[in-house]
């Protein structure tokens, strides 16, 4: 686990409006560590756990017993969510969009399963950084990615805009994930320094965090 492996859910759930009691699906779940976090965090909180892996489902199951989530683990073996329409309060999707085979299938799918109101918070590697993933995995740093493809920001915008998210907010952070604490807190500083802006092209992970616009019904009439 590098530094930088936490800060996605823990920078997530402070850029996100994820209440007491809401209920929340989080694909894909890992070993439930973004449960175990918002659990500590907020009150009340269900979640709807999903992974495509059954052996990281065990973990997950094992930690949020001990630690006392309400949560029920799901095995995604489609793109096609089985929930109904208007399910969820919040949706969290850390670092995953880039693994899966049609980003926009599962982005239709997240608009679909939100509450109208509801909030979509997703976070995924700039594409700046494939080849520096793939350097560390050769140093033994880092895990391999595995089966990926990195997605531009340009790209991902659009595909939440044509599913009918208004992106609320956006944020590009992290220029030094590994190495001494006193190389990661001059990071920091740097990133503060240079602004959004420049932190969009060169910053390792991209934050963002969609609103599902509220149903407006039209006004009655006399028939």
């Amino acid at each position: 686990v590098t530094p930088a492996h936490n800060c996605r859910f823990i920078d997530g759930l402070a850029m996100s409006s994820i209440k007491d009691g809401a209920h929340v699906l989080n694909l894909l779940c890992r070993s439930g560590k973004v449960e175990e976090y918002y659990h500590q965090k907020r009150k009340n909180l269900s979640f709807v756990s999903v992974d495509v892996s059954k052996r990281l489902l065990k973990v997950a199951e094992n930690r949020f017993k001990k630690s006392g989530v309400k949560s029920k683990t799901f095995q995604l073996t489609s793109l096609s969510l089985p929930w109904k329409n208007s399910t969820f309060d919040n949706i969290t999707s850390y670092e995953t969009l880039e693994h899966l085979p049609d980003p926009g299938k599962i982005i239709n799918e997240f608009f679909r399963v939100l509450k109208p109101g509801g909030e979509l918070i997703l976070s995924t590697p700039n594409t700046s950084w494939d080849w520096i993933h793939s350097f560390v995995a050769f140093l033994g740093i880092h895990h391999p990615e595995g089966p990926h493809r990195f997605i531009p920001r340009g790209e991902i915008i659009f595909l939440l805009k044509k599913a009918g998210f208004s992106i609320t907010k956006e944020k590009t952070v992290i220029l030094v994930p590994v190495g001494p604490k006193i190389i990661r807190k001059l990071g920091d500083i740097a990133e503060t320094i240079m602004g959004e802006p420049v932190r969009r092209h060169i910053a390792l992970r991209r934050y963002f965090v969609c609103r599902k616009g509220m149903v407006t019904l039209p006004p009655l009439t006399d028939r």
